[in-house]
């Protein structure tokens, strides 16, 4: 194994960058619920609840990208550029093709996805008005997802930075300037907040396309590389990025599933969901680009056939991720007072969402550890399978059943069916150890074409 100081090196080489970038969509993002939230509950749950859409692409898209990026950091390893490519013609077309549905459905009917979502007439109405405009924006996330996430399985993580900062900046100045109207341009509510979305979003892959064209000079990525597909990667492709896929979208539709859960259990509910999701937010910003560094390590790892570093590297990865969840629960212990005072909602509403943050600090080393099992060692790995096999066990099978029980027939506390829909972070946790201890999570798809 690499000794401690350069792997703390190298992997906050990547985590910074990456977790600037969270940052910068943290900020936005509470900016914008902040605003929405100053016009009270409805507008701040319509746009929530819209956006499960927009969560659904992120994560399916994600899915996309890192099961392209299992086999892409494996190839680095490896240094065969003209492989990456191969690759990554299978993953911009799987990718556009599902954001093409998506986005036909936002678009088409937004209706029908929003009375799915909420049974108040006022917020399915606001929410409407959101994604006709806001779902355009999933065709430019999606070429933007894809493209930095394969620079960053090359070690190439600025553009990610660069490219956020620019698009974020935009978005947080036109969501104050066209929700609340300035000189010159109307208040346009809700409608402002989609708008600034659009643009901010084009804008970000304006500037990644630029950059690939203009300056990358490791991958040379062009359109016209990706014309063509090479069927004997179509094994190794399938093998890595239909389990993740699957992962990242069956989750994703859990995770809809249980917003639609809250919806029933009424606006309030969903209102403080989503002040909680910005201290969760706020929380883990740096473990997102951890546990994507240590995917791109250990893939590099076990492409370039050096496993004798992977036990060093897993007891590394491990001690990092529980430090970095207590910091983030005490991160959300300290901006909770803070965060509570920015909105101007219903006492009821605040006082549910206390009641989730207070719950979520308790939870973070226990959710940290089980990502970082799950998305940083199995995933860079390459036993893609099992992973899966996990998260959708123990959501569609525990999580979503039980939160669906305890809410509508049960009738519990608002906390306590939250805590119903979560305490799965803690069993995923034993079970993802297991299998890091049993072996068998090693899979070198450079060797075995492809067969997990």
């Amino acid at each position: 194994m690499r000794n401690k100081s350069s792997l703390t090196a190298l992997t906050f080489s990547f985590a910074l960058p990456l977790a600037l970038q969270n940052v910068l969509a943290f900020a936005v993002n509470m900016l914008s619920t902040v605003l929405l939230g100053r016009m009270g509950d409805i507008p701040l749950s319509a746009s929530a609840q819209a956006n499960q859409l927009f969560f659904i692409v992120t994560l399916a898209v994600g899915g996309i990208a890192g099961g392209a990026n299992v086999l892409t950091a494996q190839y680095w390893g490896v240094r065969d550029v003209d492989a990456i490519h191969r690759v990554l013609a299978y993953a911009y077309r799987t990718a556009l093709a599902f954001a093409l549905l998506v986005t036909a459905l936002a678009v088409a009917a937004p209706g029908a996805v929003m009375r799915l979502l909420s049974d108040d007439p006022q917020v399915v109405e606001q929410g409407i008005i959101y994604l006709r405009v806001a779902g355009w924006s999933y065709l430019f996330y999606t070429v933007t997802a894809i493209t930095t996430g394969v620079l960053q399985s090359v070690h190439t993580v600025g553009i990610s930075v660069a490219s956020s900062l620019l698009a974020m900046g935009v978005n947080a100045f036109l969501s104050w300037a066209l929700i609340f109207g300035v000189p010159g341009v109307p208040a346009m509510g809700i409608l402002g907040a989609a708008w600034a979305t659009l643009i901010a979003r084009a804008l970000e892959c304006a500037v990644v396309v630029a950059y690939v064209y203009g300056r990358e000079d490791k991958l040379r990525i062009r359109v016209k590389k990706f014309l063509g597909l090479d069927k004997s990667l179509a094994r190794p492709y399938l093998a890595t990025s239909v389990p993740v896929i699957a992962n990242e979208l069956f989750w994703a539709l859990g995770d809809a599933a249980l917003a639609v859960l809250l919806g029933r259990l009424g606006t309030e509910v969903v209102a403080a969901n989503s002040i909680a999701a910005v201290a969760n937010q706020l929380a883990s910003v740096l473990s997102r680009g951890v546990t994507a560094a240590a995917c791109v390590i250990v893939a590099n790892a076990v492409g370039a056939g050096e496993y004798e570093k992977l036990a060093g590297y897993k007891r590394y990865f491990q001690r990092l991720a529980v430090a970095m969840g207590v910091g983030a629960g005490v991160v959300i212990l300290l901006a909770r007072p803070v965060l509570l005072r920015l909105y101007n909602v219903e006492p009821i509403t605040l006082e549910y969402a206390g009641q989730l943050m207070l719950f979520e600090a308790g939870l973070q080393a226990f959710r940290f550890f089980q990502i970082m099992n799950m998305m940083g060692l199995l995933r860079g790995g390459g036993d893609v399978r099992f992973a899966m096999l996990n998260d959708l066990v123990f959501l569609w099978g525990f999580a979503v059943p039980a939160g669906f029980f305890v809410g509508l027939a049960l009738h519990w506390p608002v906390l306590a069916v939250y805590a119903a829909i979560r305490l799965d972070q803690i069993v995923k946790c034993i079970t993802s150890e297991w299998r890091l201890k049993s072996g068998k999570w090693v899979r070198n798809m450079l060797k075995n074409g492809g067969v997990p």
